[in-house]
C-alpha cells in the first residue's frame, strides 16, 4: 500500500523527533487525563448519588425531629391525662365497691329486721371481706337457734352460727352470713 499524500500532510517535517516524539506523549498525555476525568466522572456520578440520598434523608430527619420536638407537650398531656383517667377508673371502681357493699349492708339489715324476735337483739353488725357478722344477745340458746334459720329464710343465704356463749342473762352470739361476691366491673373499657 502507497503512502497517500493526506497522510503526509499531518506529519510536521519542520520539527525535530524529539519534539514530534514529545508532541505524540503530550497528545497521549491528554487523552489519558480526559479518559481518567471521565473514570473519575463515572466513578463519582453514584457518589454523589448516594450524598445527594444522605442529604435528603438528614433533611427528612431534622423535619422529624422537629415534629417530634412540637409533638412532645401533647404526649405529655396524653400521658397525664391517661393516668388521670386511670386515677379516675380506679376511684369509680372502688365507689362501685362501696356502694355495692351499701347495698348489702341494706340487705342484711333487712334480714336481720325481718328475722328479728323480741328474744334476739343485735348488738353490732360488721361488714368485711366476703362476709358480714352479725353480733347481739338473745334470752335463750333456742332463740339463736330460730334467728339463723330466720335470716336464711328471710334471703341471706348461708348464715351460721359462728359463736355462741352463756352470759349472766342469756347468750352472745355471732353469727356469720357469707356476701355475695362483687360483681365484674363493666364500665370499665379494656386497654
Amino acid at each position: 500500500m502507497k503512502p497517500s499524500f493526506a497522510s503526509f500532510a499531518s506529519f510536521d517535517f519542520s520539527r525535530t523527533p524529539q519534539q514530534r516524539r514529545r508532541q505524540r506523549e503530550l497528545g497521549f498525555y491528554r487523552w489519558l487525563a480526559v479518559a481518567a476525568l471521565l473514570g473519575c466522572l463515572i466513578a463519582a456520578v453514584p457518589g454523589l448519588r448516594v450524598w445527594w440520598h444522605t442529604a435528603s434523608l438528614q433533611q427528612a430527619n431534622a423535619m422529624l425531629t422537629q415534629a417530634l420536638q412540637k409533638m412532645a407537650p401533647q404526649v405529655q398531656q396524653t400521658s397525664a391525662l391517661r393516668a388521670r383517667i386511670e386515677a379516675l377508673n380506679t376511684q369509680l371502681s372502688a365507689q362501685e365497691q362501696l356502694a355495692r357493699r351499701r347495698q348489702q349492708a341494706i340487705q342484711l339489715l333487712r334480714g336481720a329486721a325481718q328475722a328479728g324476735n323480741p328474744q334476739t337483739r343485735l348488738q353490732r353488725v360488721m361488714l368485711q371481706a366476703g362476709r358480714a357478722e352479725l353480733r347481739g344477745h338473745a334470752t335463750t340458746a333456742q332463740a339463736v337457734q330460730e334467728y339463723a334459720a330466720a335470716l336464711t329464710g328471710a334471703g341471706l343465704d348461708g348464715a351460721t352460727l359462728n359463736d355462741l356463749h352463756a352470759e349472766d342473762r342469756g347468750y352472745a352470739f355471732s353469727i356469720v352470713i357469707p356476701l355475695a361476691p362483687p360483681a365484674a366491673n363493666a364500665t370499665q373499657e379494656p386497654k
